[in-house]
This record gives structure tokens, sequence and C-alpha cells, in this order.
């Protein structure tokens, strides 16, 4: 399909970001190296934490941008997570998506990464995440890896603004794959435009998204009211470790 020259979500950079989250998701594995995805390999996992990338995180770009093109070998190996879907959290990036949010939801299974971080690399993640999100240790998952090893701990960042969704039913992400999907799902352009039919229904499309991207305050005025109306949080068994 030819792009459209007079849409400003393929014109313009800025937009065209904004609706791309999440962004390049692989189906392999790999090794961030340089911040470019080079061929995965395990050796590189040793004494570092499996940490669940489930939104962005599981982007080779997203990664790059985090962490550059000077870092140690970062490891990010495809995985299963029973028992959980990737949904909506209530708040707005500031370059302008709605980002994703982990939720456990008994019998879907869902397609993360684990990027396998070491110390250094987590404090680099931890300012990029903590405002709207907690840094938790789960317990008593069934997180199975590519290659056939299963682990039952992993780290993740489990949002605590709450889900966007419908009455009380959160919506899932289109863009990540899942099995038994019980909830429905929503791409990242459709997300947004329930959002503007929501907050700002005079608007257009690329005037609302634009807005809570230019302006702060607009885009916690917003994520105020995303909140206010927001699914409660649903997690598995986690302990916080870092807010």
């Amino acid at each position: 399909m030819i792009p459209d020259a007079t849409d400003p979500f393929v014109t313009d950079p800025v937009l065209a970001r904004a609706v791309g989250y999440p962004y390049d998701i692989t189906t392999y594995s790999f090794t961030l190296i340089d911040g470019v995805a080079a061929p995965f390999d395990p050796n590189h996992r040793r004494d570092r934490r499996p940490v669940i990338g489930y939104g962005s995180n599981q982007s080779p770009i997203r990664l790059r941008q985090k962490y550059g093109t000077e870092h140690a070998p970062i490891p990010v190996q495809r995985a299963w997570l029973a028992d959980h879907d990737v949904v909506y959290s209530a708040h707005f990036a500031s370059y302008g998506s709605l980002p994703a949010a982990l939720r456990h939801v008994p019998g879907t299974r869902v397609a993360v990464a684990v990027n396998w971080l070491s110390d250094v690399e987590l404090e680099v993640m931890h300012p990029t995440e903590v405002d709207n999100y907690h840094f938790a240790r789960l317990d008593d998952l069934t997180l199975e890896l590519d290659g056939g090893e299963a682990i039952d701990v992993a780290w993740a960042y489990l949002s605590f603004r709450g889900h966007v969704g419908e009455d009380t039913t959160p919506f899932a992400l289109t863009e990540v794959a899942a099995e038994n999907r019980q909830l429905t799902e929503l791409s990242q352009l459709e997300v947004l435009t329930l959002m503007r039919n929501r907050l700002a229904p005079d608007d257009a499309l690329d005037v609302f998204v634009r807005a809570h991207i230019d302006d702060q305050e607009i885009r916690a005025t917003r994520a105020r009211a995303l909140e206010a109306a927001a699914v409660p949080v649903a997690h598995a068994i986690h302990k916080v470790e870092r807010v």
C-alpha cells in the first residue's frame, strides 16, 4: 500500500512516532550490540536479571534510544508469559502514545521479550519508567523462553496509573501477540482515536495528539482524566522494589 502523502501521521515524524508504538517488535531473540540487533547469545545472560519487556522495551529501536550505541551487549530473549495480557496504561507518553501495561489475565498467554539487564543497565532504564510504573519482582510465573527453558521469577515495570478500557474491562494492544485473548484489542491509532473522542471530541486527531506532545500541562490534565476513569490494575504475585 502506498502511504498517503496527505496523512499527518505519515508525513509528520513526531506524529508517526506516536502511532508507531510499540515499534518494531521482533519475532526472534537478539543481542543488542552497539545499539543494533545482533544474533542472540545466551552466554551474555550471566549475572543479569530477567526483566519482562512487553511494550516498546521489546523493540531494538526503543532500546537504542535508551542505551545509545556504547553499552555492554544486552540479551533480549523472546518468551511467552502465561496468565497475562498487555493492555494500555492510563497515561500519555511524552511522545504522544498511550503506553503499554502488563495485566494478570488468567488463561491468556502473551508474547513478550525478556531483557537481561545488569544493575548498570537498570539504572538507565529506571528513570524512563518510574514516573508511571513500579519496578517489581514477580513470583510463581510461567515464563517460557525461546529455546525451551522456563523460569518462574522475573522483574517488570507495573503501571500504577490504572488501565484504559470500557467500564470494567481494559483494552489489549493489537500489536502484541497473544493466545486465548479475552479482551477487546485496539491498535495505537484506534486507542488514540477513542481517547480523542472521550477527551476532546471537537479536535482533529492530529491536533489532539500534537497538543499533549507539545504541552506538558495538557498531557498532565489528560492523564489525570484517564486515571480517574481507569480500570483498576490487576497484577500477579509481586514485590515492589523501586518506586
